[in-house]
Parts: structure tokens; C-alpha cells; sequence
């Protein structure tokens, strides 16, 4: 079922006031804070900013938000600081959740369409039902695409075989790692927060990471060559506080869910798709003309399939794969 609509996708809840939730006074003065990893430049918070803001006029002035963009921690810190409410809106890729994890595994999904297809569909009340029996402080609310991950080394290779035996960084999510092990790599689990200078002092080989951070985190300067070769989908997931959550009107929370699913396709998605090119120019140029390569992908493919197959029937139940691939 898709959740395409505030609406048919999140139902109906219990309000709560303001003053009489756990949160009470950030919540009464009506700033919540929005927490992520990456810097004010990357995508994902400059979309953040344009849809907070929205919501603040829309809602006259009755919800103001707070970015925090790469100044309170990792994804995990700030994940585990929404749960808590030190944090209020939560926007990343770390969950902790293999059903989120697996997207993240390379040719899991076709693209970013399929993938959001997924996760707002074939899959949402599952990944739902995952989040709250994890986190009984949190609730999800839906997901930006992001776009595709991508692998950047300090040494050029010529094949996904060149990967065997190298360090690669992962974050803590486990189709990534999944992904690197069976092709070889030896993955190395780094907070994002701390990936910059583990690469500037050569803890690993190279990374995984959503491409469209190549630039903004000016990655080009401690690595030197970013594959064009898809590594996995991007997915940015939207996760609240409970207590925020239910501290906001009917009408507030719709705001905030249907001004998101709006604004996504073309402010978020289709800007993120259409900068890739560009990226990826302004690499060629900082690097060098044979930094940006593509491999042939063919026999990675084929190593992965069953690997990719086993952990997604292992996590969602014995044909889940076969329906995600004819969906």
C-alpha cells in the first residue's frame, strides 16, 4: 500500500499538549530541533532548511526548528538523541534496523524510484512495525531519496576485484558491509562524523558513501577517485520524537508530513539526480580526467546476487527478494 498521502499513510493519532508532554518545555516554546550528520552544505540539510522553513510559515510561526547539521555527533548519536527527545526530527541513513539496512546493499533495488516504491509500499508497514519495536521513542514518518552510493579509493582500481584485501570505510549498516564482504573488501566501520580525517591519516583504503556528498565534504581531498558505478540506494530516512510528535496539533502534523512529501520530488530527489553530473565534473577537475571511472559491473553483479537474495529473504521472510525484483 502506498503512503503517498498524510492522510492514508500515517492515520490518525493520539494529542497530546504541548505543556503536558515529556518534552515540555522545548515543545512549549515551539522549537524542535532537527538533528544530521553532514554539514549546512550537503543536500539533505539544505533541502532540510527549505522544507522547515515552509513549515514555519505555514504553521504562522507556531513550529520553529533548530538545525543541528553535523554538530551533535554521527547518525547514531542523533538517532539515539531523537528516541531520547534531545533531539527532536531525526534525518539520516543510520537506523540500526536491518529492514532499513538492506537497501544499502548493491542492486538490492533497480534505482531510487524502485526504492522509494519499497520502502513507501511493498515494505512500509514492515519497516514501520521494525522501528517501533526498536525505538518506543520514535516514530517514522517517510523517506527522501538521496540517490546512490558510491565507492571512492586512494588507488585507481581496474575491477570490483582490485577491492579484495582493501579497507574500506563502512558505515554501521549492514548491507553496505554485506555488500563489501562479498566482493572481498575488508570493511571497516567509521562514523561519518570521523570519516574525513580517517581517510586524511590513512586508517582505510577508501570509502562507501552517498555520492552526493563528493563535494560538499570535499571528499576530493582525501581521496582520488569516485566510481560512477552505483553502489547501493540512498535513502534519507525522516524519524520524530514521540513526545514532539504527539505534542503537535492534527493540523501541525500533517504540515510537516505533507509539506516533506511535496517538496521532495523536485527540491530534493530530481536536484540531488541532476547534480550528480555536475559532482562529478568538479571532480574531474580537482583529480584529474581518469578520476570518475566506470567498471563493469557484470561480474560484481553476479557475485552479489546471492548474498543480497539471502539477506533480504532472511530478513523479511523466503520470497521477498523475488517480489522487491517484480515490484
Amino acid at each position: 500500500m502506498e503512503r503517498r498521502n498524510f492522510n492514508n499513510g500515517l492515520g490518525a493519532v493520539g494529542l497530546a499538549s504541548l505543556l503536558t508532554s515529556v518534552a515540555g518545555p522545548a515543545l512549549a516554546a515551539k522549537m524542535l530541533i532537527y538533528g544530521n550528520a553532514g554539514n549546512i552544505d550537503s543536500a539533505s540539510n539544505k533541502f532540510a532548511a527549505k522544507w522547515l522553513d515552509l513549515v514555519k510559515k505555514r504553521t504562522d510561526g507556531e513550529l520553529n526548528f533548530d538545525i543541528k547539521a553535523g554538530t551533535i555527533g554521527g547518525g547514531k548519536d542523533v538517532l539515539d538523541g531523537t528516541a531520547l527527545g534531545t533531539v527532536h526530527i531525526y534525518n539520516g541513513a543510520y537506523t540500526g534496523l536491518r529492514e532499513f539496512d538492506v537497501f544499502y546493499a548493491p542492486y538490492f533495488a533497480r534505482d531510487s524510484d524502485h526504492a522509494r516504491k519499497i520502502a513507501n509500499g511493498l515494505l512500509y508497514d514492515k519497516l514501520n512495525a521494525a522501528v517501533q519495536k526498536r525505538y518506543s521513542g520514535l516514530r517514522y514518518l517517510s523517506v527522501a531519496r538521496a540517490g546512490p552510493w558510491k565507492l571512492f579509493t586512494k588507488e585507481k582500481l581496474s575491477s570490483f576485484d582490485d577491492l579484495k584485501g582493501m579497507k574500506i570505510r563502512a558505515p554501521e549498516i549492514e548491507g553496505v558491509i554485506a555488500g563489501l564482504k562479498q566482493v572481498g573488501a575488508k570493511p571497516t566501520v567509521i562514523p561519518f562524523n570521523e570519516l574525513y580525517g580517517a581517510l586524511q591519516q590513512g586508517v582505510v583504503d577508501g570509502m562507501a558513501t552517498l555520492g552526493n556528498l563528493m563535494i560538499s565534504q570535499k571528499f576530493y581531498e582525501v581521496t582520488n577517485y569516485c566510481y560512477q558505478n552505483d553502489w547501493g540506494i540512498g535513502l534519507d530516512k525522516q524519524m520524530i520524537n514521540v513526545n514532539a510528535w504527539d505534542g503537535m496539533s492534527k493540523e501541525q502534523q500533517s504540515i510537516l508530513v505533507d509539506t516533506f512529501n511535496e517538496l521532495e520530488p523536485q527540491d530534493f530527489f530530481r536536484a540531488t539526480a541532476d547534480a550528480e553530473s555536475t559532482n562529478f565534473a568538479k571532480w574531474r577537475e580537482i583529480n584529474g580526467a581518469d578520476s570518475t571511472p566506470m567498471l563493469d559491473a557484470s561480474a560484481a553483479q553476479r557475485t552479489l546476487k546471492p548474498a543480497i537474495k539471502d539477506l533480504t529473504d532472511d530478513i523479511f521472510g523466503a520470497g521477498t527478494y523475488d517480489k522487491i525484483q517484480s515490484a
